[in-house]
């Protein structure tokens, strides 16, 4: 069996013709394209509207208490990109049993999901410039902002997921990658670590102790609040302190953190009690990461698609 052309054609004839029909397939694909990004767009506005500040209690109010003990017990509403209501009952082992309520007039703001809805509008804001500005003819165009595009929704993938407290079960499908962060990146306000994220002491009643750190990060799925118990490094332990270190009696609480040293509201500190407690799930969270995913997707199959006309190499196209 043969692939050659019959009749047969001269190498220029055939040069030709098979430009010619690659020009056909790429003003094909880029006019197929147009109707691509309006359903990019459309899932788009989608995944927008599940961040909008619209109250859903049956998909926002979250429970958040620790599952062997009575360390933490209480719950959260989240709405939007904000903490709105929520109550937390402590009984720690550092301090006094505290009963925290949170104010509806200065509700807790998670900076992570309002980068989230920045970056989803900025996507908007792509796929309205390539559908109504640019040239639609131009592949050069058309490829440059896809690949525009697809960064957006891998950065906003990366933003919506955290490394959830358990491990799922074998054969569970995971909605969205586990991203290589646990709370935050100094000097990133966009996603800021638990000692940069200070809570406004107005937003519980009663007011936070000044030792008191409460840390709340985002998942694919929940809430993970983090609950610091801190101690200036400025004054020395007590001789009681030692003594009953040194005999037994008294002994640090073991956690990751136990060695480490942070600068909080200006001054030096150890944590001296951690507490991780996952949220139940949030149904809100989880559409909008596998949506994502989705959209993801299919945007890197279509500039795979225009790839293969065009002749280029992924390398080629980053």
């Amino acid at each position: 069996m043969t692939t050659a052309v019959f009749p047969y054609i001269q190498p220029g004839e055939l040069k030709k013709a098979e430009d010619e029909s690659t020009a056909r397939e790429l003003s094909w694909l880029l006019e197929s394209l147009q109707e691509k990004l309006a359903e990019f767009k459309s899932g788009l506005e989608d995944c927008y509207a599940l961040l909008a500040p619209t109250e859903d209690p049956e998909s926002s109010t979250l429970v958040i208490s620790s599952s062997k003990s009575e360390l933490v017990k209480g719950h959260v509403t989240r709405v939007g990109t904000r903490i709105v209501k929520g109550s937390l009952h402590l009984k720690l082992k550092t301090l006094p049993p505290l009963h925290l309520k949170l104010s509806e007039e200065h509700p807790l703001v998670l900076p992570q999901l309002s980068h989230l809805r920045t970056l989803l509008n900025s996507a908007l804001d792509c796929v309205d410039i390539t559908r109504w500005t640019g040239d639609r003819n131009s592949a050069p165009f058309i490829t440059s902002q896809l690949h525009l595009l697809h960064s957006i929704l891998l950065e906003a993938q990366a933003v919506s997921t955290a490394p959830s407290l358990v491990a799922p079960r074998p054969g569970t499908p995971n909605p969205l990658p586990v991203a290589p962060r646990t709370s935050g990146e100094a000097g990133n306000e966009n996603n800021p670590p638990w000692y940069e994220s200070i809570v406004d002491p107005q937003t519980f009643t009663p007011a936070l102790p000044p030792t008191l750190s409460l840390h709340l990060l985002p998942t694919a799925s929940s809430l993970i609040l983090t609950i610091r118990v801190l101690e200036t490094t400025a004054a020395p332990p007590s001789a009681f302190n030692k003594f009953a270190h040194a005999i037994g009696v008294q002994r640090r609480l073991e956690h990751d953190e136990m060695d480490g040293l942070f600068m909080w509201k200006g001054e030096e500190v150890r944590v001296k009690e951690k507490v991780r407690v996952e949220s139940g799930g949030d149904p809100v969270l989880l559409v909008l990461g596998v949506k994502l995913q989705s959209l993801e997707k299919a945007i890197e199959a279509s500039r795979c698609n225009l790839r293969l006309v065009l002749g280029l190499d992924a390398e080629d196209d980053d």
